[in-house]
């Protein structure tokens, strides 16, 4: 009985380990992406700028490629998406955005979705605004370690008519290209390329 649990316990470290192995070399995969919006784009008609704004520095970023894309005569929405139930106009400044882009912002440009708790709720959310908005060009804003797996979701459950530009915020917390030589970025990465690939074969 002993040698039999011994030898139980040795096939499971092993199949452990390996799991742990192939997360090591794999989980890079998320962040094998380039950004597809670029302000140099200049008048490309964009209906609204997306931000899943469940981490830090997503929302001042977002808010200022709006008013950079808006003063290319178009004025798009600023869709906040999981923000939460107390989210509004002095929740924006907490988060950073400075004075001179609040007072561009009103509430006939801006969306506060506070409903949503998670990546695919926020795209179920979003997307009945396009259907009802008729939105066509959607810039998304999220994290490096998020991006990937926030675009499928999105291209899975938008219209196929339905653009998708990426433009990604650098996490405050650790550099993406170098997320192997820190222990956050690590446990980050990895719980993130789990979560890609459960939606990857799932959907």
């Amino acid at each position: 009985m002993m040698r039999t649990l011994a030898v139980l316990l040795s096939i499971l470290s092993g199949a452990l380990l390996s799991a742990v192995a192939f997360l090591w070399f794999a989980a890079g995969e998320i962040y094998d992406y380039q950004d597809t919006f670029h302000l140099a784009e200049g008048s490309k008609q964009i209906d609204v700028v997306l931000c899943l704004a469940g981490g830090k520095k997503r929302i001042p970023v977002a808010v200022d490629l709006w008013s950079k894309i808006r003063t290319n005569h178009q004025e798009p929405v600023l869709f906040l998406s999981g923000v939460g139930p107390q989210a509004d106009f002095m929740t924006l400044k907490e988060q950073g955005v400075p004075s001179a882009e609040l007072g561009l912002l009103n509430k006939e440009n801006v969306v506060f979705e506070n409903v949503s708790e998670n990546t695919f709720e926020n795209a179920q959310l979003f997307a009945s605004f396009v259907h009802q908005k008729k939105w066509k060009h959607v810039v998304l804003v999220t994290a490096g370690y998020h991006m990937r797996r926030a675009q499928y979701i999105l291209q899975k459950i938008l219209p196929p008519d339905v653009e998708i530009s990426t433009f990604t915020v650098d996490a405050i917390h650790f550099d993406r290209t170098r997320w192997h030589k820190d222990s956050y970025a690590l446990r980050v990465t990895m719980i993130e390329y789990i979560k890609w690939l459960y939606y990857r074969y799932n959907y």
